[in-house]
């Protein structure tokens, strides 16, 4: 396809997720230009345009950096309630353009800064961090079960003993204890997942700063999750900066560093994992390539548009991270006696 998005035009999203899923636009070729053509937004390129409208879009985010986007055109986003993400070339997502109306703001906020002191914050991320390694073995089970692999089933029931060991000791465990428990099981979820992969990918095992292309592929997805996360804190009105788990620090989301993890498996670990063989993993001047970030965002995109079974219903990923962020907030006011977090099945 010649058009700026390459992948996910506005009738193919709605194949992944339904009309109600995330819907995004990818801008990855250099020399792109948003900008308001006739009172629509419009993005465009060498390569075509597309009309961008709250009826096909819920985000722009731009993979490249060689692009121009006018005032006028943030200004009718923000109207529109369209957000506009930018990427680094290395994941991390270096800005976001929003619209300024979140619900329940300061109910939601001064619960969770209340819960820094009575521990409750710290109870309920406990949880999500049991749901991430229950998730890790979630993950494994999948592919033990695709692949018809015994050791991987083996994998995955070890590492739910640990976790099994772990959630007894909620509330009780110290910050020192959980990543220790972590590390634990991370090793032996990664060893496992790199026997999965090429390995001319030369992936041993999870570096946050490896050089291999799959570590850097992992970043970079977890980039984008990192704005599916913060968002959905943002709407049930949290402060992405108030974290209970991750040590504070200025200019670090650490609620979304807490509450991603439960996540990390399902809409990244996997699906990477799964496309491995697909997606052109090429390195360039010590960043991936634009094909391969270009490639990246597609496949968790369309993860998170990808349908999950949610207490017993079918529902998009990305919808899920938002009903689990009105748990949480819930969980924080003290309408929840407890927050549970979220499981995966398949």
């Amino acid at each position: 396809m010649g058009m700026i998005l390459a992948y996910l035009l506005p009738a193919q999203i709605s194949a992944y997720g339904g009309r109600c899923a995330l819907r995004a636009i990818i801008i990855k070729t250099p020399g792109t230009k948003i900008r308001v053509r006739k009172g629509v937004v419009v993005v465009e390129n060498d390569n075509g345009r597309i009309e961008v409208t709250p009826a096909n879009c819920d985000v722009l985010i731009a993979v490249t950096a060689r692009f121009t986007v006018t005032g006028m055109a943030l200004r009718y986003l923000m109207r529109q309630g369209i957000d506009f993400v930018v990427m680094d070339k290395r994941g991390e997502p270096l800005g976001r353009f929003f619209p300024l109306v979140i619900n329940k703001t300061i109910a939601a906020r001064r619960a969770q800064y209340l819960a820094m002191f009575d521990g409750r914050g710290y109870r309920g991320v406990l949880k999500v961090i049991e749901c991430k390694l229950r998730n890790q073995a979630a993950v494994l089970k999948y592919f033990a079960k695709s692949r018809r692999s015994e050791i991987l089933r083996e994998e995955a029931y070890i590492i739910e003993r640990i976790t099994d060991e772990f959630a007894s000791k909620i509330p009780d465990l110290t910050p020192q204890e959980v990543l220790e428990y972590e590390a634990w099981v991370a090793r032996r979820y990664w060893s496992t997942l790199a026997s999965l992969l090429p390995e001319e990918l030369g992936f041993i095992g999870r570096k946050q700063e490896g050089t291999d292309p799959f570590n850097m592929a992992l970043n970079y997805g977890y980039g984008i999750l990192y704005y599916a996360v913060e968002r959905a804190l943002l709407l049930v009105g949290l402060d992405p900066y108030g974290g209970y788990l991750h040590k504070d620090k200025s200019g670090k989301q650490t609620l979304v560093f807490d509450f991603i993890e439960q996540f990390r498996p399902v809409a990244v670990d996997k699906p990477l994992v799964a496309n491995a063989c697909r997606i052109p993993l090429s390195v360039v001047h010590g960043v991936l390539s634009y094909e391969t970030r270009s490639k990246i965002a597609e496949v968790v995109v369309r993860t998170l548009n990808t349908h999950h079974m949610y207490h017993g219903k079918s529902i998009p990923l990305e919808h899920i991270i938002l009903r689990e962020a009105h748990a949480f907030a819930r969980y924080l006011r003290g309408s929840l006696e407890e927050y549970e977090g979220y499981r995966a099945w398949w």
